[in-house]
């Protein structure tokens, strides 16, 4: 079967922020630690999203052979609260980082200017029609609601219940 493995990037530079489309590279650390903990990753093909905290992390892997970026895997946008702490958030806009809180995926508010789930979803679809093409085994590095839709749409994950830390590999067969 062929084998793909979803790469959450390496630690970055600003952490403890809802980064979204924000764009700031890896920490020294953050590359350490995807130098170390992917070393052993191998794959036909490495697909990346384009904000650099993934593009720096999929360069870290020695196994991959290429990397291709696809703008589809790019972060879900959270408009003007990109680059913000939850604490922000929470103080200009209460009830809705509530309603947030409950159920991230079902709520159809989105921040100003930001991507609402829905689109997000068919965003995703998109790459992964892409991905499903091959080759294999195939390697994807981008970002943790990226990867939870990923799984979602691959195994039927609930994207609320996935978890994945820096630099962390969930394997799938498709």
């Amino acid at each position: 079967m062929p084998k793909l493995y979803l790469v959450r990037h390496g630690e970055p530079q600003a952490t403890g922020l809802l980064l979204g489309w924000a764009d700031p590279p890896l920490s020294s650390a953050g590359r350490e630690q995807a130098r170390r903990e992917l070393a052993a990753l191998r794959a036909s093909i490495t697909y990346s999203s384009p904000l650099r905290r993934a593009l720096e992390t999929a360069q870290c892997i020695p196994g991959s052979l290429a990397v291709q970026v696809l703008e589809e895997l790019k972060e879900i946008s959270y408009g003007s609260w990109d680059g913000r702490s939850w604490a922000e958030i929470q103080a200009e806009a209460a009830d809705w980082a509530a309603e947030k809180v409950r159920d991230w995926v079902a709520n159809s508010e989105t921040p100003p200017g930001g991507e609402g789930w829905p689109s997000f979803c068919r965003r995703i679809a998109q790459a992964l029609e892409r991905i499903r093409r091959g080759p294999f085994p195939a390697i994807v590095v981008a970002h943790v609601a990226v990867n939870a839709e990923l799984a979602h749409q691959i195994a039927g994950v609930n994207p609320m219940e996935f978890v994945q830390r820096y630099c962390g590999v969930s394997e799938y067969d498709l």
